[in-house]
């Protein structure tokens, strides 16, 4: 509790600081409206919350539910209107509407500032079917201290069913999304093959969380606080305002991965992620782009400590980044199709940047840390060539660490379509992905 109270209140400072012009605007709008079941009868006693926010210009300094606006919250009248009142003109908001025998439902880039808005919002009954189906998944999310945790989204990322399990792409398996009411409930229909459904539990105040679901079951899903993870950026002992800062887990693998909420840091060049989920092991990065070729943080990996505890990386420095340019040919001497892009993405940051090519393959990118990078590009007929020196003959694309500029990069692609397997000529698994050797094209 003492965690949470410090973080609003770091989360309150924060959004002061980035929210300061709205003192030169103090008017604070009001947001009313009505929410309707799909037959047009207004649906009373639905509680619509202000659920997540982000700045309308820049990038958010607080995660998305920790703004004091998105505390707010009212109860639909017996003619379904609802009124929110003195919401920060800086922000757009995210809100969720939730009522028994209804299906929750979100509704994204809610501007109060339109005015003294007025917006109709219509939710879905849950149909008799679905009530009484043996294919319901049930639950009921509740956080530490055994509270309801209300707005929780129960998001499906895997389904098993017979012999096989499918990761992304489950709505033809499962409901693509659940959310719980102010009771902390939620429900999901499925498929009747499916046997498991593996879905990610996030919620405000509370860490993600992976669960597994069985179709029949009603399951208890207790969530923890999570860790605070803080640091300040600096460029040459000065602080570095805006950088945008991401934390992802190390582990990639489907049932384990998790991503947090992406922050920028304060004018001050502090940041504060919260409710990162606890004794996990993750990589802490500074988007590229927000660096805007200025230089670049390289990426730290470490583990979270217990649930309620914080770890402040105190001062990291940004240091000078590598150039990478060059071009990319094809060995017909055919032009680049027009609008082509490069994309370059690290390897273990969550993070990647494009660079469109010219007509003669010409590319560069600015601000790329001393990592290891990826390189992929979807040219109509062509693949890369196995004389690439870095090719990843497992994705079809080039894999390899940057640690000095490389101004004079050259691709080849060729005609062809890449297979992932039986590739002739593939090195040994040691070297079939190199990530530990520099990053090189063809030989020049």
């Amino acid at each position: 509790m003492k965690l949470r109270q410090t973080l609003m209140r770091t989360a309150a400072v924060a959004v002061t600081l980035f929210s300061f012009a709205a003192f030169a605007n103090p008017a604070r709008p009001n947001l009313s409206g009505r929410v309707l079941g799909e037959d047009g009868a207004p649906v009373a006693n639905a509680t619509v919350f202000v659920y997540t926010a982000g700045p309308k210009v820049g990038s958010g300094v607080v995660c998305p539910s920790c703004y004091p606006d998105c505390s707010k919250r009212t109860k639909t009248s017996a003619q379904g209107t609802f009124a929110l009142g003195s919401l920060d003109p800086q922000l757009i908001f995210r809100l969720l509407v939730v009522a028994p025998g209804y299906e929750s439902r979100f509704v994204t880039k809610v501007d109060p500032a339109e005015g003294d808005r007025t917006i109709s919002i219509t939710i879905t009954p849950l149909g008799p079917e679905k009530l009484k189906s043996p294919n319901r998944i049930g639950g009921l999310v509740l956080d530490e201290a055994g509270k309801p945790v209300v707005g929780a989204v129960v998001g499906p990322e895997g389904a098993k069913y017979g012999t096989g399990t499918t990761w992304g792409g489950t709505d033809r398996f499962v409901d693509p999304m659940a959310v719980t009411d102010d009771q902390g409930r939620f429900q999901l229909y499925c498929s009747n093959i499916v046997q498991m459904v593996y879905a990610v539990v996030e919620g405000r105040g509370v860490a993600q969380r992976w669960v597994e679901l069985k179709p029949g079951t009603d399951h208890l899903i207790r969530m923890q606080e999570g860790v605070s993870v803080s640091g300040n950026i600096s460029r040459g002992g000065l602080p570095a305002p805006g950088v945008v800062v991401g934390l992802t887990t190390k582990d990639r693998t489907c049932g384990s991965y998790l991503h947090c909420d992406e922050i920028a840091a304060t004018t001050n060049g502090f940041f504060t992620v919260a409710n990162v989920p606890a004794d996990r092991e993750f990589v802490l990065y500074a988007k590229m782009d927000s660096l805007r070729g200025t230089g670049a943080l390289v990426s730290k990996i470490f583990t979270t400590g217990k649930t309620g505890s914080r770890h402040n990386f105190g001062e990291l420095e940004i240091k000078p980044a590598w150039r990478v340019a060059g071009q990319i040919k094809l060995s017909d001497g055919a032009p680049i199709p027009p609008n082509t892009r490069l994309f370059l993405g690290r390897e273990e940051a969550w993070d990647h940047t494009e660079a469109e090519l010219s007509a003669d393959g010409r590319f560069e990118f600015t601000g790329v840390p001393t990592e290891a990078v990826g390189l992929s590009v979807r040219v109509p007929g062509y693949k890369f060539s196995k004389r690439n020196a870095s090719l990843d003959w497992l994705n079809g694309g080039l894999v390899g660490r940057v640690t000095q500029d490389l101004p004079d990069l050259v691709l080849l692609m060729e005609p062809g379509t890449w297979r992932y397997n039986g590739e002739e000529g593939e090195p040994p698994d040691n070297v079939s992905q190199p990530r530990d050797k520099p990053l090189r094209g063809i030989p020049q």
